[in-house]
């Protein structure tokens, strides 16, 4: 049986080159890092809600819930991150805080999370790991921010479903329907926004499930 916790370590530090690479590259270049797969796409799309929500008078306050450094490592050349605070959740980090640079910080504690307000959370394909993922957004009220982001998530089109993942991690995911997610969101008074999909191969979901999967960019946001 795999161990989640030594799994997301190693995937972390195996990260590191890759992130001093896209660093490196970026410093160097006028344009940005290309990515494989669909990583740009996701990317550009976190990029330009910045944009829209940034109103130039004080810092956008997003929290990254559950993510990694890579995530924010290819946005230099892309867009000015002078107006945005990131706070990186990453419970498999090794260190319980550490700030990055001047617009980044990242913690493993969760403690952090509710000493703060944020604009914006984006769950980047990370709610399907969450076992009870509308209780914790029902019992933790600072992650309930005004905009909600999810990235090249799984989906389900019809009902709930388990399902094992055939990645690097060989873990279990817990796909959602994305009717119940809508209506969710719909009943505390967000709007769906903006979806898209990728490629649902990349879900890596059981081939059973493929068809009533869909790998979804959905973006929520309410007044």
């Amino acid at each position: 049986m795999m161990d989640i916790n030594n799994y997301w370590s190693k995937y972390n530090k195996d990260l590191l080159e890759l992130n001093n690479k896209i660093l490196n590259h970026n410093t160097k270049h006028n344009f940005n890092y290309v990515e494989d797969s669909f990583y740009n796409h996701v990317r550009d799309i976190l990029s330009l809600i910045i944009i829209k929500l940034c109103d130039g008078k004080k810092p956008l306050k997003i929290l990254d819930y559950g993510s990694n450094i890579l995530t924010w490592s290819n946005f230099k050349n892309k867009i000015s991150l002078d107006k945005i605070e990131v706070s990186l959740y990453d419970p498999y980090y090794s260190k319980e805080y550490e700030k990055i640079d001047e617009n980044i910080k990242i913690f493993s504690n969760f403690d952090f999370i509710k000493k703060s307000f944020f604009d914006l959370t984006i769950f980047g394909s990370s709610s399907q790991y969450i076992e009870n993922f509308y209780s914790l957004l029902e019992n933790n009220k600072e992650i309930f921010s005004q905009n909600i982001l999810f990235t090249h998530t799984p989906f389900s089109l019809k009902e709930n479903f388990m399902s094992s993942q055939f990645t690097g991690y060989k873990g279990k995911q817990h796909v959602r329907s994305v009717d119940s997610l809508k209506e969710f969101f719909i009943k505390r008074n967000y709007e769906l926004v903006f979806k898209s999909v990728i490629n649902n191969n990349y879900a890596s979901v059981e081939e059973a499930y493929l068809k009533q999967t869909i790998y979804a960019n959905l973006f929520f946001s309410k007044d």
